[in-house]
């Protein structure tokens, strides 16, 4: 182990690099292939242009936050979490964490009180990065937790202004800590951002061992499985670095890039860390998804490239804008995070210029990017694409047998180098073989995979993972509550969650009502774990002897109530008096109407 010396030139390490992988990832990511323009924005704030990094900026700036890191006690293997939104300093605090040897992990700024402890619980930070807004909340976890206000640091709007300070300093020639110093507010319980930008610079760990590449963590991404809550899924340098070699490739346009999917999760990282910093292809930055600001950032800045979940697919086929005009400087368009189907990826395709390709890809955060219609390639809308580089896949039929023929689905299995090392405090992440069983269940035709649905118990809303296990433990904590079972049910062309809750029977409690379970819910859980699928109350939750749900019940009583409300839509339809309606006294156990809210 030791450390990269930041003198050496951009590209200078690549003739290295293209005979070893096994590096650490800053010196992966900082040695290019070829120089580019180090003076040129490469991360830029999609709402203010003049708020950016450029190459050499961004460079300082990673090595003066691990030096800044170092000196509030970061040390190798501690992990610093980052409870933070999209910015464009979220990229240096990622790179800086790993270069002082931390392990990175990411969390939703908008996670409820509940959420962040279980993230808290699995992170065992040293440091946590928040948001003005969620410090409250962050102090109280943190309190629960035995952590320090001492080890929260506060990144608000005017972070980035402080780093501007920080290059001015250095263009001027004077040293910027008594600067930086002067900006922060030393009174604070909690760690102010500017008082990371006071102690110089320092270099980043380097390594070029196989060994430590593939078992020094690098990062912690966040995700759900389907027996309980989150697990932190333990990825290695070698593993981030093999994520970027197997989606990497060369295409026949400039690349520029704008990323408004979340950067805490693994598919925003993906193309928006390493990228503009390795190839010198700028990214702007939105904060969120809105489809107006959406729209008019492509046209502004006439960007060729990005990357959506179906919801959002679907919700641009949708809009009545003249959406046309402005996509017409997109060539490329990847579309993964949730099932979509062809007709709704061809409709979307329609929208696009004609030299663009609208394109699936399938990957999870345990495993990366596996599969990928890429640019120029045979695309057919309906498939997930043609297997990555360096991944191996195979399908396994319920009977274990491995598939060998085309047509015939069976549940994915991959391995590759860009596995996860590991869920943290667990060691059923992989087979004794290191393949990882993904729950999805796939056939193959023409080299081409196809999604045919999912085995494990996973719901995903818009793309984001819903744990059941995780709902049904907060739905437990209601005194009105005695049992409660979760599942997925499509409406309106997605999957929601829909809760089945057995009340309690106490006469003291208040007779519990479906909209009070949703409120329940709502205020300790994100948005899109919202029980929008609806409430149903019902006399019990069908379990097997040892206890586990029987979800398949839940699916069948969810097929009988769409039967029953048909039935009733129809009566109504022709007039039936209210009064001829069933009760929930005449409709089978689990199926009172009294059910469903819709917000």
């Amino acid at each position: 182990m030791g450390y990269w010396d930041a003198s050496v030139p951009t590209g200078a390490m690549d003739p290295l690099l293209n005979q070893d992988v096994y590096t650490d990832l800053l010196t992966f990511t900082f040695g290019g292939p070829k120089p580019y323009n180090q003076n040129q924005p490469l991360f830029i704030d999609a709402e203010d242009p003049s708020r950016s990094f450029t190459g050499t900026q961004f460079h300082r700036l990673v090595r003066t936050l691990i030096a800044g890191l170092k000196a509030h006690g970061v040390q190798k293997g501690d992990c610093v979490l980052m409870n933070l939104g999209n910015s464009i300093l979220y990229p240096a605090l990622f790179f800086s964490i790993i270069g002082a040897g931390g392990v990175y992990m990411g969390s939703n700024p908008r996670s409820q009180t509940q959420e962040f402890d279980h993230i808290v619980s699995l992170a065992e930070p040293k440091l946590i990065f928040t948001t003005r807004d969620a410090l409250p909340m962050v102090l109280e976890v943190g309190a629960t937790r035995g952590i320090h206000p001492q080890q929260i640091c506060v990144v608000d709007e005017r972070a980035v202004d402080n780093c501007a300070q920080l290059f001015l300093s250095y263009e001027m020639g004077y040293p910027a800590a008594q600067e930086v110093l002067a900006m922060s507010n030393t009174e604070s319980d909690f760690i102010n951002f500017p008082r990371l930008l006071c102690y110089g610079e320092s270099d980043w760990m380097i390594f070029t061992d196989p060994v430590q590449a593939q078992t020094t963590p690098a990062a912690m991404f966040s995700t759900s499985g389907t027996g309980g809550l989150p697990k932190a899924a333990i990825l290695s340098h070698h593993a981030i670095v093999s994520h970027h070699r197997a989606i990497q490739y060369d295409v026949p346009f400039p690349v520029s890039r704008l990323m408004s999917l979340p950067m805490f999760h693994m598919f925003g990282a993906l193309w928006t860390h390493l990228f503009p910093v390795r190839y010198g292809h700028p990214v702007f930055v939105l904060q969120r998804f809105e489809m107006k600001q959406f729209l008019a950032t492509i046209h502004r800045y006439q960007i060729s490239e990005t990357y959506l979940v179906p919801a959002i697919v679907q919700s641009i086929n949708q809009s009545t804008l003249p959406i046309a005009d402005y996509l017409t400087s997109l060539r490329y368009v990847g579309v993964a995070g949730a099932p979509i189907d062809a007709q709704t990826m061809l409709q979307f395709q329609s929208l696009l210029h004609s030299d663009a390709y609208a394109a699936q890809l399938w990957g999870m955060t345990e495993v990366g990017v596996a599969f990928q219609c890429r640019y120029g390639q045979r695309n057919n809308h309906g498939s997930i694409g043609t297997l990555a580089p360096s991944y191996e896949a195979r399908l396994v039929d319920h009977e274990g047998k491995v598939v060998q023929n085309d047509d015939r689905a069976g549940e994915l299995y991959v391995r590759g180098p860009g596995l996860l090392q590991s869920y943290k405090g667990r060691t059923d992440a992989k087979d004794q073989d290191g393949w990882f069983r993904t729950g999805d269940v796939v056939y193959r035709k023409h080299g081409y995979h196809f999604i045919v649905g999912r085995t494990k118990e996973l719901i995903k809303v818009r793309g984001w993972q819903v744990a059941p296990a995780e709902v049904e433990t907060v739905l437990l904590q209601h005194p009105g509550i005695t049992d409660a079972a979760v599942t997925g049910v499509n409406l309106r062309g997605g999957e929601v969650p829909r809760a089945f809750v057995v009340r309690s029977r106490d006469p003291s409690v208040n007779r519990l009502t479906a909209a009070e379970v949703y409120k329940f819910a709502r205020e300790r859980l994100a948005s899109y774990k919202a029980l929008d699928g609806g409430v149903i109350f019902v006399e019990e939750i069908p379990r097997t002897a040892s206890g586990k749900i029987q979800r398949f019940k839940l699916s069948q009583m969810n097929h009988y109530r769409e039967m029953v409300a048909s039935l009733l839509s129809r009566f109504e339809g022709e007039g039936t008096p209210a009064r001829a309606l069933p009760t929930s006294a005449d409709v089978p156990v689990g199926m009172a109407p009294e059910g469903r809210v819709t917000v």
